[in-house]
């Protein structure tokens, strides 16, 4: 900012040497002015209103416009997830049962072709198995019941088999067996009394001791 300087105005009077003469009707007052001096205020005054109109016309200023959101800068549609491919299904297996005795699970494959039938009955009559033991034997106090395992047999002329009945284990009884014709049919049979309540086993053996089929029970004692 521009310094600031006095304006200074003189005006001359008559002095007291020349009273009488002021005292005359043709005395006048001179003003002198500083042109100058004059122009500069005024200049620096000018200025000063113009700084002035300057800083209130900064405040003045609009304030940005605010711009709409354009399409593009929107945001953007949210894009959908790709469908997750299932996992791949293990292969389904079907279980496949498989004989209590696993001597007996390798027997059956080569000797089923042999072995028609092996049936643990009740009784055999006219030579066929009847009154199937399904769920164990039940001896009464004071009686006898008998079981028989039957087996249907096929080209297995001339051979020698052999069913042998065996308690919690152990053997007891061991029953040869001659085979005398393409189609056979052989049973035995073991009889229990009140003392006899155990885990039983009845097995069809070659004659070498090949285990070809087995039925497995409980005998009790009961009504």
């Amino acid at each position: 900012m521009a310094e600031k300087k006095n304006l200074t105005i003189k005006v001359k009077y008559p002095t007291a040497a020349k009273t009488s003469k002021a005292l005359s009707p043709s005395a006048a007052v001179i003003t002198v002015w500083n042109v100058q001096r004059i122009g500069l205020a005024a200049a620096v005054l000018l200025g000063f209103l113009l700084l002035i109109v300057y800083a209130f016309s900064d405040d003045d200023t609009p304030p940005p416009a605010v711009v709409a959101d354009s399409p593009s800068a929107q945001a953007a549609p949210a894009v959908p997830a790709e469908p997750k491919t299932p996992a791949a299904q293990p292969p389904v297996v079907t279980p496949v049962p498989v004989a209590a005795n696993p001597s007996v699970a390798a027997a059956l494959p080569h000797e089923q072709a042999r072995i028609r039938r092996a049936v643990l009955a009740a009784r055999i009559t006219d030579k066929e198995p009847a009154d199937e033991i399904v769920r164990g034997v039940t001896v009464p106090p004071g009686q006898l019941k008998t079981a028989y395992y039957f087996n249907e047999l096929r080209g297995m002329t001339g051979k020698i088999l052999y069913h042998e009945w065996l308690r919690d284990g152990v053997s007891v009884m061991k029953e040869p067996l001659q085979v005398g014709a393409d189609r056979w049919r052989v049973s035995s049979h073991k009889t229990f009394d009140d003392k006899a309540a155990g885990q039983w086993t009845v097995r069809l053996l070659d004659d070498a001791g090949k285990l070809l089929d087995e039925k497995t029970f409980a005998v009790s004692v009961g009504q």
